[in-house]
């Protein structure tokens, strides 16, 4: 069968946050294992969108077409599936990624051109859904039906060792020139790689776990290391990026990564774009990650108030996070910082104490995005619940929009702080400078400044989607 997966437009546009789309690629290798003709449109790299875009579907002329999207990425792919089924007639149109995983039958409401939704890990339901499509029997579980849209268990890989490597030769990395997940770039090209999946912790703002559980499963060290070289020697790929949502939980997993790196020796560097839990540091990791080739260790923050810490059960306190970015900085490692401004319950004295806080612990790098409603989290499904209809059909899902302000502060007051924290921040000759230094790769400037307007001064021209974690 001919089948495309379509990675769609960004509502930032092309060269905002540009990262070959791994999950669709693991996809794509367990449909060609089974014999099925892949055709991959990655709109969000190529900037495709309204006629080239329906074109470009008609050429593939596909079977089936199955829409990976964020939650961010639905005004625009609604528009699009009106256009696919005008086109393409009455093939199903099969959605999966984050917003059907934390949406799950609320997926139908949002995108009612989806004949099914797919919740959790797909690589197992799609080639049994697709099985059924010529009378076999439908999955148990992972798969909703638009014929009957109730809730259904979501579809886990337990033995991430029986999956093939990704797609690669569907999306080259050279090809990807826009900025990446957490931003930071020194070699191109890179490319994200996974090496668990699932992450136990409870953040309140995060719906991580709807994607890929709360049980940590790791792929084989054997099987990480074909894919590195894989992409060194075949991609000429320069720099990995660990997409994990938490790579150093397991720490004796995270070493033993890094003692391979320095076994191998292979021309790139490493970094953790989605962010790892301070807490899970110490010396010796540290020091082995800078060994191993990391010059950047990216750190979900959140906030610098205790009390919010403790109301999002982050499991951190300052004093904590203060002393393992010292330890890290110790090595030789610069930190990078995300931050979540206007967590519900949180006053204009909390978030002052983030400004703060991230202006005086040593990070090189700093990201103050506004709280997102996350349909799926805790916070966000209350914050929902209590303001229907203010995310306008998620056209106001972007955090340049501060879309959910906690009481008490008004959207327009939300994007001054936002506003207030990024110069405080970066408008000192240090921080500037070493953020500069954090990017060295071609074009970053031009595309850097379009994220930092958006950020500054509004609009969306360079949100950036929500993954599925809490970054």
């Amino acid at each position: 069968m001919r089948i495309c997966m379509l990675h769609p437009p960004r509502a930032g546009g092309r060269g905002t946050n540009q990262v070959p789309p791994i999950g669709l690629l693991y996809l794509a290798s367990v449909l060609e294992r089974d014999g099925h003709d892949v055709v991959l449109l990655d709109a969000a790299r190529t900037g495709l969108d309204g006629d080239d875009l329906l074109r470009a579907m008609e050429a593939a002329a596909p079977r089936l077409v199955l829409v990976s999207a964020f939650t961010s990425d639905v005004p625009a792919v609604r528009g699009l599936l009106q256009g696919f089924r005008e086109a393409l007639g009455d093939i199903p149109l099969w959605l999966g990624g984050p917003h059907a995983s934390c949406r799950g039958p609320g997926s139908f409401d949002d995108l009612p051109g989806i004949d099914a939704v797919f919740v959790g890990e797909a690589e197992e339901t799609l080639p049994r859904a697709i099985a059924h499509l010529d009378g076999g029997p439908p999955p148990s579980h992972g798969v909703i039906w638009k014929e009957s849209p109730s809730e259904t268990a979501h579809a886990l890989v337990e033995d991430l060792g029986t999956l093939p490597l990704p797609a690669w030769h569907l999306a080259p990395p050279a090809l990807y020139r826009g900025l990446p997940n957490g931003v930071v770039l020194r070699r191109h090209p890179f490319a994200p790689v996974l090496t668990t999946r699932g992450c136990p912790r409870r953040c309140t703002f995060c719906a991580g776990f709807r994607v890929t559980g709360r049980k940590v499963r790791h792929r084989p060290l054997a099987m990480v290391w074909e894919e590195i070289e894989l992409l060194v020697r075949s991609y000429g790929v320069r720099e990995i990026h660990i997409e994990d949502d938490n790579f150093t939980h397991d720490r004796d997993y995270a070493a033993a990564f890094c003692r391979e790196a320095l076994e191998r020796r292979l021309p790139v560097l490493y970094s953790t774009p989605n962010g790892v839990r301070l807490d899970t540091l110490d010396d010796e990791l540290a020091g082995l990650m800078k060994k191993a080739g990391w010059y950047v260790v990216h750190c979900g923050i959140e906030s610098g108030s205790d009390r919010i810490l403790g109301m999002t059960r982050k499991g951190t306190t300052t004093a904590l996070v203060r002393e393992k970015i010292a330890l890290l900085r110790r090595h030789g490692l610069r930190v990078a910082g995300y931050f979540i401004l206007g967590l519900p319950g949180e006053t204009e004295e909390d978030i002052s104490r983030t400004m703060e806080f991230a202006r005086d612990s040593g990070l090189d790098w700093a990201q103050f995005a506004a709280f997102l409603p996350i349909p799926g989290s805790e916070a966000g499904e209350a914050w929902l619940a209590a303001h229907p209809g203010e995310v306008d059909g998620w056209r106001l899902f972007h955090n340049t929009d501060c879309p959910a302000p906690p009481e008490g502060i008004s959207r327009a007051r939300m994007k001054q702080l936002q506003r207030k924290a990024f110069l405080r921040f970066y408008m000192r000759p240090g921080p500037a400078l070493r953020s500069l230094g954090l990017l060295r790769h071609p074009g970053a400037t031009g595309r850097l400044f379009s994220r930092a307007s958006a950020y500054l001064w509004g609009g969306r021209r360079a949100a950036a989607p929500w993954s599925g974690d809490s970054r």
